[in-house]
């Protein structure tokens, strides 16, 4: 039961939970607001992103010379995945996903020597970080698009790491286990996706090797880096507090 000192204050509070509830409707998680609901409050007009504006300033930002060109391409991409891969609810070619992969390219264009062609790195960063999430049969659509829209490119180099790699393979070689190169390619990239992302979720049929990878990739990072240590939740057995921890306001 919750107490209000004046309606005033219940109706801002109905207002706030409103305005987070139907903020980014298409997002996972969202809800629509109930049209019972919808008639207490006022229509409020929200414009779109300028996608290509923030694209352009963003890889400015981060050092490349060629943003024009390279925000149009990346525009277009994510365009043509929104109409023509198929309708999975874990896609998302938002602004989310965008920033994403724009900070990826910033510390890419960093890594790479001076004079690296910057249509190349940004070809090879939309490229890893969006194929690991689709399904078999929109992988070689999207290569399709990639060469589509970076025909210069013919031969998009892989990038490596050294150091996960070699281990990953030693700790495979102690579990027995064959390093098959499909398999192999899945813990590269939940290593990738783990260096620019707060959360996320493996996906796939029973007995595919999900639980597997991370254990494997969790191993052998541990012993080149810190020591990474899995702790299993069940979100129903806990309090949100609990799982999420609590601000105090105590002074």
């Amino acid at each position: 039961m919750f107490w209000f000192p004046n309606e005033p204050a219940k109706i801002r509070l109905i207002q706030a939970c409103a305005y987070f509830i139907t903020m980014n409707p298409g997002y996972a998680g969202r809800q629509e607001l109930p049209e019972n609901l919808k008639v207490l409050f006022r229509g409020v007009t929200m414009m779109l992103p300028n996608r290509p504006t923030i694209m352009m300033v963003k890889l400015a930002s981060v050092g490349y010379d060629k943003n024009k060109p390279l925000s149009v391409k990346f525009n277009v991409l994510y365009k043509l995945c929104e109409e023509q891969l198929s309708k999975q609810r874990h896609y998302d070619f938002g602004l989310r996903n965008i920033l994403s992969v724009l900070r990826t390219a910033g510390n890419s264009k960093r890594a790479e020597p001076p004079g690296t062609d910057e249509e190349m790195i940004m070809a090879r960063t939309l490229r890893d970080m969006n194929l690991s999430k689709f399904v078999s049969q929109d992988q070689p659509l999207f290569a399709s698009l990639i060469k589509d829209i970076f025909p210069k490119q013919t031969s998009i180099p892989t990038k490596t790491y050294k150091d996960i790699e070699a281990a990953v393979k030693l700790h495979l070689g102690k579990l027995n286990l064959k390093n098959e190169p499909k398999w192999f390619i899945k813990i590269i990239q939940l290593y990738e996706t783990s260096l620019v992302r707060h959360g996320f979720m493996l996906v796939g049929a029973a007995g595919c090797g999900k639980t597997t990878v991370m254990n494997v990739l969790t191993e052998a990072w541990s012993t080149i880096d810190t020591q990474i240590k899995i702790t299993r939740m069940n979100p129903k057995a806990i309090k949100g507090q609990e799982m999420y921890g609590v601000m105090n306001t105590i002074s």
